[in-house]
């Protein structure tokens, strides 16, 4: 088989769809959940507080933000393959964000920047202290703001979205290689994960 061939073939194999969603757009598929992000790996990998604050930032600033990579199941759904982080911190900020057990994660406080320091100690809603949210302009250009996303589609080979997950984190991110492994699995068969997380528990 020539190159071209192997390039012919994997290219029918993967089917891929793009274009850029609103974050409001996101927030809408996540709160009728259109969109599983997998909150079981944030035991994983977690940003950090002042990382959050500087996506938020760039997003303000209107610094581009990364493409959001996401396989899509025959129901529809769409399970985030990278971009985890960058959606929790957006929910979270909202504070819409889930944990795996279905709880409200506490919404976040941003912290001060180098570009904007009086980002400090804001938040989107506080009801007991309106002087420390975002103002309503920048709640709106948030809204606005736009995210690329990538689409797996549900026709392509059903082993392209753990090979693009390997392939976005193996190599870009701080997981372990068995870390890596657990965020497979739970993307593979999550009740096997839960079962051998609860067998790892047993003494």
């Amino acid at each position: 088989m020539t190159l071209i061939n192997e390039i012919d073939q994997k290219r029918r194999e993967i089917r891929t769809d793009g274009y850029a969603m609103s974050i409001g757009e996101w927030i809408s598929i996540y709160e009728r959940k259109e969109l599983d992000i997998h909150p079981e790996f944030q035991r994983f990998y977690r940003w950090s507080e002042i990382q959050k604050t500087n996506l938020i930032e760039s997003i303000i600033l209107g610094i581009p933000v990364p493409p959001i990579f996401v396989s899509q199941r025959d129901s529809g759904v769409w399970d985030v393959v990278d971009g985890l982080q960058r959606l929790s911190t957006i929910f979270q900020l909202l504070g819409i964000l889930k944990n795996e057990n279905e709880e409200l994660v506490k919404p976040l406080i941003l912290q001060g920047t180098k570009y904007l320091p009086n980002l400090k100690g804001l938040q989107w809603n506080d009801p007991a202290q309106p002087k420390n949210e975002l103002p309503s302009e920048v709640k709106l250009s948030i809204r606005r703001s736009k995210i690329a996303v990538s689409v797996i589609l549900k026709e392509s080979d059903v082993n392209a979205k753990y090979d693009l997950f390997q392939r976005l984190n193996t190599g870009w991110s701080a997981l372990s290689p068995q870390e890596n492994r657990n965020c497979l699995l739970v993307m593979v068969n999550k009740k096997m994960y839960e079962w051998l997380l609860h067998l790892s528990q047993h003494k």
